[in-house]
């Protein structure tokens, strides 16, 4: 059984164990004459059952623990106490009852303990992890309050005692909303505080700061200037589909930016102008590891461009890979109108392959869009060339991909090259937000179809050149899709290789995702939450160059994760405690489902302070956006100020 189906079923027992205890509670009357035997019955039923579901809260909560800490620290921590201290009050409270001794009493301990064991259920729904003893006292005080108020109702015992009980009860509520609300106005908790050890070794202390304005590329940097101007602009799109979108763009009529493809050793020189996008606008090179000044966060690493302002990013080109750019103000908004673009570095040498196509994949306007369009596209090879198809995946959610008519490999995942992948068939590759493969195949003599899981319709066709290559095209369009029918790639037992040595670990972090209702920016929020908080309040990783961390990554919520790291690549260890046996698997953003345990490795060799977030970006924009942050670098911006929405 899954850990998200006894996520379920765990809270689906605490849920029915209170309410039954509820409902057995309101059930118990207070005749004179004693409760009759259809109330006795009524009662004790409604009692046995919530009980029993009680345990079967409790003993899930147990086999949670097993598949990780994070998915049960306050079931067990928090709720299975309040559970026992509700049942031991509602035990002695249906006794008194069936006796008809102490019947007001009797009955307020009945509901006492409901209220607890209901309060148990609420720990994990608005405390989270990790348990917050602030949280958990507030949940103990509202329930003596309501304990209170409901012997004050029961009992008759006027209006004084009443509103005593139902006043305390409110400013308590109204208190701790308050108390969360002034948390959210704390001070930003965004660059290292310079406290935290790793392992066994003490901080440095001493070293001198550096503002993420020193990080960027040096003015002598080496490397023949390859120059891009980018405008980021408002314009309308007609796409093939007849479909016409108000885009937000960097540039030309189509709705994906231009194509940068750069040689390796190039020294890359952007210079981005924001024309008329009001919410403003920055270029994040996602998935290349740019010096931490060249990373395009808005209030992290510059301030977002309003309209008529001006930033040139520099960095030199020496990964060769698939990569993209997008806006990192607002981008929420801003990516999904088409504020992005392909960032592709190509070998010294040059590509392998005949034909080299980045298809970047959007949706925009109700419409998918592959590449500048949506709809049915051509490109032609020749029988026996390679071929070479970059996908990147800018949508806010995770697609499959797959390829119909040829086997295939899977060269790279996140602009880095896996080796030994063997040749696939009738297999689809999932993307998660932000994430790119590569998918390498030999031209055969008949046409080969490109399709996702977005679109019968947006397709890329490969067929080689010749009078029918059109009608061979149309043809292959029609032919019915795969990609929702073949098997999905397990890509950490995907080719071979042995894995990098790295040495011991020298820091560690725990990310728990969730989602809690929190307050973001001033507002309240269900929000997206790790480790219990949100942006900007979210603990940072902190390192120090040199270190290697390891990073594990929970997802305790019912919503896909595709989680990010600016500045560099993650290796993947294990999943669910399954490890990597397939090539080595560096990436850029793991796609963490619901339920999933993540245990990577980073490398903490490009000082800076980095975005780590969900690249769901409404997930990000509503609170899941935390720092990897390197001791003694700071930021003179403000992640609030000028305008900046760092999302």
């Amino acid at each position: 059984m899954t850990t998200t189906v006894l996520l379920l079923l765990q809270s689906f027992a605490g849920i029915a164990g209170a309410g039954l205890w509820l409902g057995a509670g309101f059930s118990a009357g207070s005749p004179a004459a004693g409760p009759s035997r259809r109330e006795r019955m009524t009662v004790l039923a409604l009692a046995a059952g919530g009980t029993i579901a009680l345990a079967a809260a409790a003993a899930i909560a147990v086999v949670l623990a097993g598949r990780g800490w994070w998915f049960a620290g306050e079931k067990i921590v928090v709720g299975v106490p309040l559970q026992l201290v509700g049942l031991v009050a509602s035990r002695v409270g249906i006794v008194w009852w069936l006796r008809g001794s102490r019947v007001l009493l009797a009955r307020t301990l009945m509901l006492g303990g409901a209220y607890a064991m209901t309060a148990a259920v609420l720990a994990t729904w608005l405390v989270g992890y990790p348990p917050q003893p602030v949280a958990t006292a507030v949940l103990a005080a509202a329930v003596v309050l309501a304990t209170g108020l409901t012997w004050a109702l029961l009992g008759h015992r006027g209006r004084r005692a009443t509103a005593g009980f139902a006043g305390l009860l409110a400013v308590l509520l109204v208190g701790a909303a308050g108390w969360s609300w002034l948390s959210d106005t704390a001070a930003p908790t965004i660059e290292a505080s310079g406290q935290h050890l790793h392992g066994p070794s003490a901080p440095t202390g001493g070293d001198p700061a550096v503002a993420v304005t020193a990080l960027r590329t040096p003015d002598d940097a080496p490397g023949e200037v390859h120059a891009v101007e980018l405008t980021a602009s408002r314009h309308d799109v007609t796409l093939a589909s007849g479909e016409r979108v108000e885009a937000w763009g960097f540039g030309g009529d189509t709705v994906a930016g231009p194509e940068l493809r750069v040689t390796e050793g190039e020294l890359v020189e952007v210079s981005l102008e924001n024309r008329d996008i009001d919410d403003g606008v920055t270029v994040h090179w996602h998935g290349y590891d740019v010096p931490n000044g060249e990373d395009g966060v808005a209030g992290v690493t510059q301030d977002a461009l309003a309209p008529g302002e001006r930033f040139t990013y520099r960095f030199i080109a020496d990964e060769p890979g698939t990569y993209w750019y997008h806006t990192h103000q607002a981008s929420s908004e801003g990516v999904r109108r088409g504020l992005y673009g392909m960032l592709v570095v190509e070998p010294e040498g040059g590509v392998a392959e005949s034909l080299d196509l980045a298809l970047p994949v959007h949706r925009i306007g109700g419409e998918v869009v592959i590449g500048a369009t949506d709809g049915l596209q051509s490109f032609t090879a020749e029988e026996g060339e390679a071929v070479r198809l970059r996908v990147a995946n800018t949508e806010q959610s995770p697609i499959r991909v797959t390829l119909a008519g040829a086997p295939f490999r899977v060269a790279a995942v996140d602009g880095r090259d896996l080796s030994g992948g063997e040749a696939l068939e009738h297999r689809s590759v999932r993307l998660g937000a932000g994430a790119r493969a590569d998918l390498v195949f030999t031209m055969p003599a008949e046409a080969v179809r490109f399709e996702t899981d977005l679109s019968a319709a947006s397709v890329v066709v490969i067929a080689p050149p010749g009078a029918g290559a059109g009608a061979d095209a149309d043809e292959t369009a029609r032919v019915p899709r795969e990609v929702t029918d073949v098997p999905e790639l397990d890509l950490l037992a995907y080719g071979e290789g042995a894995r990098p040595e790295l040495g011991r670990f020298t820091a560690e972090a725990d990310l728990v995702l969730d989602r809690l209702p929190r307050f973001v920016g001033g507002a309240p929020d269900y929000a997206y939450a790790v480790n219990g908080a949100v942006f900007p309040h979210i603990a940072p990783i902190e390192v120090r160059e040199g270190d290697v961390v390891k990073i594990t990554i929970a997802n305790r919520g019912f919503d896909v994760h595709p989680m990010h790291v600016h500045g560099h690549h993650v290796l993947v260890l294990s999943r669910d405690g399954v490890a990597a046996t397939g090539a080595p698997l560096w990436l850029d953003t793991v796609d963490v489902r619901p339920g999933e345990v993540w245990e990577l490795a980073l490398i903490a060799d490009n000082p800076g302070i980095w975005m780590d977030h969900c690249h769901d970006l409404s997930h990000a924009a509503a609170g899941m956006m935390m720092t990897l942050a390197y001791e003694g670098v700071t930021t003179p911006f403000e992640h609030d100020g000028h305008g900046n929405r760092p999302e």
